[in-house]
């Protein structure tokens, strides 16, 4: 038999979706007083949240009548139109948080204007039952206390997680909307202890300081960007800081905060092969657009949206990614810096900064184009620099090694407890070159430290740019086979080659079917003139044949390119002369991405000055 349901129990059911967890309920309430032009927000909570949530605020208050109101269903001041529906500006539009939270709970509601002379309002409610209303002396605000959460419905409570977890979960919510909201003070305390305590901030960057600390704004990347209706700006991190999680990925879309996978691939994409494998950046990105072109009613918590335009808002973010990127590498230390700056960057004594390479043929001849020595695989390592490897690295350099033909370098590295940072925000030029480490890795000194710097991925940034840049010119250096190759792949290989001919034919590589699953390689880019050509346009097959849709394929072009790049850099183990090592030098400071190689890995490794000095007890 088909029945109504009770308005308790339907309420709770509504709770099940607005009201999952502690955090929840901290959200719903500092979205109200935001909502209620809130300056200052104080929250704080017990037992994890389960014992007490109380958030207090200095918004505008309620009247008498809207106070009793606001435990009603579907009572709400923010939309009174569908056409207001779909123009939603406000965090909270629903009418559903109050009563949801008043049928697992037990709520007690103060609040008063500013117009009230100091005379408020009391609500409290208990599991849905009937409000009772009181008048009390209060200040301007509301102050809402949650008490006992899910005391009425144990099963729900049986599923929140460990307590640590529900507090990091608070903790997170209330990071969030700190974020969203810069100009706003949030106070977060822990059983009386203070957790987070933000000062209204006029920059984004400082109320990141606040929240995650200055190290972190010195990785950042300011990103601004606008297009027509659509306005981008905030803070990525460099692509040397990356963690292997999204906890430090904060995306808003009109102030409001979402886990849109729209935006998160974008900012992915616009990284492109900058980052290793499995690791994410640090993004903290404030879209702005027409709230008509948005759907923000399409999940319960309001933490997923809908694009009328998907696609446009993806290529937009990514592009933005892309160009912050590329004008922070041609920058002169273009991260974001607060609090404690960087020391300023002088040239070293007894060195000269400036010079004009040479441009010594013998650099782009002495492992261009050839096979790696035995031992050598040729193919690209994973992106992974542990601090175990370079303790490894530098415990005994010239173990199994021949003798380097150029300058000598001690082993420093017992010096330093710590391993060396990645950079991104030095210029080469300002170190001066001492020779090699172990004939794979280039020794430079500075006013900043030592720096090292891997000549194979080097070497292999430097080469991907120029095949990207000739491939979009269609200038690339072709060199003819004099006996054609005749090469088979399986037939989604040859599917896959036979639609990307005319492509390839840019790369340099001029392919012609021959039967069913058969071509005729008749050149190849003269850069690989002396590769194995067979190997190369096998594996140039299997990786075409692995794109899916237009963004995949563009990331499969690169990867073709980024193979080609790897396989003809000079490897490790080979002796560069001083004149070598400054043209490589030379050339890697021209390009767009120079602490990076397209795998993402970094190219330089910086022992800081300051660390030096302590480990000799000089500082």
């Amino acid at each position: 038999m088909i029945q109504i349901l009770p308005e308790a129990l339907a309420n709770q059911i509504a709770a099940g979706e607005v009201v999952d967890r502690p955090a929840s309920v901290v959200k719903e309430l500092i979205e109200n007083a935001l909502d209620a032009e809130a300056s200052r927000i104080l929250i704080e909570f017990e037992g994890a949240g389960k014992g007490l949530i109380r958030v207090s605020d200095n918004g505008v208050g309620m009247s008498p009548e809207d106070a009793a109101l606001a435990f009603e269903r579907h009572a709400t001041s923010k939309v009174a139109t569908s056409e207001d529906l779909f123009g939603i500006q406000s965090l909270g539009f629903r009418g559903e948080a109050l009563p949801s939270i008043a049928s697992v709970g037990r709520v007690r509601l103060t609040t008063a204007r500013g117009e009230d002379g100091g005379r408020g309002t009391e609500v409290a409610i208990e599991g849905g039952s009937k409000p009772v209303i009181k008048e009390t002396a209060h200040a301007q605000g509301t102050v809402l206390e949650v008490a006992d959460l899910f005391y009425n419905t144990p099963a729900r409570k049986k599923f929140l997680k460990a307590d640590s977890a529900e507090t990091r979960s608070i903790t997170q919510v209330v990071t969030q909307l700190a974020l969203a909201r810069p100009d706003v003070r949030f106070q977060l305390v822990n059983s009386g202890r203070k957790v987070i305590d933000t000062l209204p901030a006029e920059q984004m960057v400082y109320r990141i300081a606040e929240l995650f600390g200055p190290d972190l704004t010195r990785e950042l990347i300011a990103v601004e960007r606008a297009e027509g209706s659509l306005k981008l700006s905030g803070f990525i991190s460099s692509p040397v800081f990356t963690k292997s999680n999204r906890n430090i990925q904060y995306s808003f879309i009109n102030s409001r905060f979402v886990k849109d996978r729209v935006v998160l691939s974008a900012t992915q994409l616009g990284y492109s092969h900058l980052l290793p494998r499995g690791q994410h950046p640090a993004i903290f990105l404030f879209l702005t657009m027409d709230p008509r072109e948005i759907d923000v009613n399409v999940h319960p918590a309001k933490a997923e949206v809908r694009f009328a335009h998907q696609q446009e808002i993806h290529q937009f973010i990514m592009r933005a990614v892309k160009d912050a990127l590329r004008d922070n590498c041609k920058a002169e230390g273009g991260s974001v810096e607060v609090s404690e700056p960087l020391p300023a960057v002088q040239p070293a004594p007894g060195f000269q900064r400036e010079f004009t390479p040479s441009y010594p043929a013998a650099l782009e001849e002495s492992r261009v184009g050839r096979p790696a020595p035995a031992g050598d695989s040729g193919e690209c390592p994973s992106a992974s620099y542990s601090a175990e490897s370079w303790k490894t690295l530098w415990s005994d350099p010239y173990k199994n090694k021949p003798p380097v033909e150029t300058a000598r370098v001690e082993a420093v590295a017992t010096l330093f407890d710590a391993a060396p940072r990645p950079v991104s925000d030095l210029i080469y030029s300002d170190f001066e070159p001492l020779g090699q480490l172990n004939q794979s890795f280039i020794v430079m000194q500075g006013a900043r430290g030592i720096l090292i710097v891997d000549q194979h991925i080097a070497h292999e940034r430097i080469l991907y740019e120029r095949f990207r840049d000739a491939a979009n010119r269609k200038s690339v250096e072709i060199q003819s086979l004099m006996f054609p190759l005749a090469v088979e792949f399986s037939p989604a290989e040859a599917a896959a080659v036979g639609e990307h001919l005319d492509w390839l034919k840019g790369l340099g590589l001029e392919m012609e079917p021959l039967g069913s699953q058969g071509f005729i390689l008749r050149s190849v880019p003269a850069i690989l003139k002396n590769q194995d050509h067979q190997e190369v346009v096998q594996k140039i097959a299997r990786t075409l044949g692995e794109g899916r849709g237009k963004e995949a394929l563009q990331d499969k072009y690169d990867e073709v390119q980024i193979m080609m790049a790897c396989r003809t850099a000079i490897k490790i183990n080979h002796s560069l002369n001083l004149d070598q090592i400054r043209k490589l030098i030379y050339d890697l400071e021209q390009t767009e991405m120079p602490f990076t190689c397209p795998h993402g890995r970094p190219i330089a490794l910086l022992f800081d000055m300051d660390s030096i000095l302590k480990k000799f007890h000089r500082k």
